[in-house]
């Protein structure tokens, strides 16, 4: 491994780390985003906790540092696994920020821009399948677990191997662990 991919592996965690949630709901509500809804510091609580423009703004620009860690490491020529790699540590930026104590959001915006830029038809049929299990079921948790497995099974049946078809599925535990995170911190709070 080169000193250029450790480069690409921290510039994306930087790039993850940017709190565009804190940024907006500060800029827009003059409230610090980790105090308010579910504490999360990512688009789903600034749409609920802020309103839907701002929840927007902030989902936008998140799918945005998930899809530019991407972009970057490609266009430096990194090999693919480094390119998946920076993908992870964006990930890992978001929901560990630096700039916000370790804490950030839960990562979701983030991978859709990773999953978009490195499978975009098979990215843009998850979210279709996320949006039809939401309408059933109303239970945004179960939506996006069918919506990654399903992506994975696509993946592995459309000829991608089984590394690229499991790299969705590699993703999926930071929004587990970060949940789980919330909801201890939440629940310290309330004691």
């Amino acid at each position: 491994m080169t000193a250029q991919s450790w480069a690409v592996f921290l510039g994306a965690f930087l790039l993850g780390a940017l709190p565009t949630a804190a940024i907006v709901a500060r800029a827009v509500a003059g409230v610090d985003i980790r105090t308010v809804g579910d504490g999360n510091a990512g688009a789903r609580n600034t749409f609920c906790s802020i309103g839907p423009a701002a929840g927007v703004l902030v989902g936008l620009v998140d799918v945005g540092k998930g899809a530019m860690a991407v972009v970057l490491a490609q266009r430096l020529g990194e090999p693919a696994w480094v390119v998946r790699v920076s993908g992870a540590c964006a990930v890992l930026g978001h929901d560990y920020s630096p700039f916000l104590r370790g804490r950030g959001g839960q990562g979701m915006a983030a991978i859709l821009g990773i999953l978009g830029m490195l499978y975009p038809w098979e990215t843009a049929m998850g979210l279709l399948v996320a949006a039809l299990m939401l309408a059933l079921s109303r239970n945004w948790d179960l939506a996006w677990f069918a919506a990654f497995g399903l992506f994975a099974l696509s993946l592995w049946f459309t000829g991608y191997t089984t590394a690229e078809a499991l790299y969705p599925v590699w993703l999926l535990p930071t929004i587990g662990v970060r949940k789980l995170q919330q909801t201890w911190q939440a629940h310290k709070r309330l004691a």
